[in-house]
């Protein structure tokens, strides 16, 4: 039973506690996520939107059931590509993925990932569309940073999760967002993790810069061409 009194001075005892930031490379293994200490380390997020979620959820059917599985399935998929992910999860209608990015290198890895996801929402909708299901469409949000990670929940309880404080997954949850929508492309990403890749990429004409709700961002459109060559000469290997 919830007891107010004992509430009051748990409180209490966490505020006036002590908590020890750590600065590391990677983000560790979770057993070294303690409710007294936080980590602090470059990392990459992406989110994956379904658009129009709210028209596509209203049939609450056995089809969509069937739909979000293999969406979901797959998405997790390609971010287990890059092994560098920490967390992976389902956040409403967002698939997401955090990543260790201590290099420049594991934030263009990360960059390749949302090229592989925007390259394979065309074979999902193809197949969609030849099995008589409805179109999906995403947004793709990609953040940087260096961000404190710390644990929270309840000790004892084995309820917890780690709290991610920072610029990397909270810019990647709302670019998902705008992405894709009001003429936006499919791919948003900060500032900060265009300026981490930019070099990289000097000689092509794939980014453009663009502004909303006050949020400065780059967006792109980038496809896979292996990939989308495969699918535009008719999957022919898929049964």
């Amino acid at each position: 039973m919830y007891n107010y009194r004992n509430s009051k001075a748990n409180i209490v005892n966490i505020l006036k506690s002590t908590t020890s930031i750590v600065e590391k490379n990677n983000i560790p293994a979770d057993h070294e996520f303690t409710y007294e200490n936080g980590i602090k380390c470059w990392t990459s997020a992406i989110f994956v939107d379904i658009k129009s979620s709210s028209v596509l959820f209203k049939n609450m059917d056995e089809k969509l059931a069937r739909l979000l599985r293999a969406f979901t399935s797959e998405i997790i998929t390609i971010f287990q590509d890059f092994d560098k992910y920490n967390q992976i999860g389902i956040r409403g209608d967002c698939v997401y993925a955090i990543y260790s990015t201590p290099k420049q290198g594991d934030v263009r890895s990360v960059f390749h990932t949302a090229v592989k996801v925007n390259t394979f929402m065309k074979m999902f909708n193809k197949l969609l569309e030849k099995n008589s299901y409805p179109y999906v469409g995403i947004g793709i949000g990609l953040g940087c940073g260096k961000e404190l990670i710390i644990k929270a929940g309840r000790s004892g309880t084995g309820i917890n999760d780690k709290i991610w404080i920072g610029d990397a997954v909270v810019d990647a949850a709302n670019l998902s967002s705008i992405a894709n929508r009001n003429n936006h492309k499919k791919i948003s990403m900060s500032e900060d993790f265009y300026f981490n890749i930019s070099s990289d990429y000097k000689d092509k004409d794939w980014f453009s810069i663009s502004e909303q709700d006050g949020i400065t961002f780059y967006e792109c459109d980038v496809v896979n061409v292996t990939f989308d060559e495969w699918i535009n000469g008719g999957m022919k290997d898929v049964g």
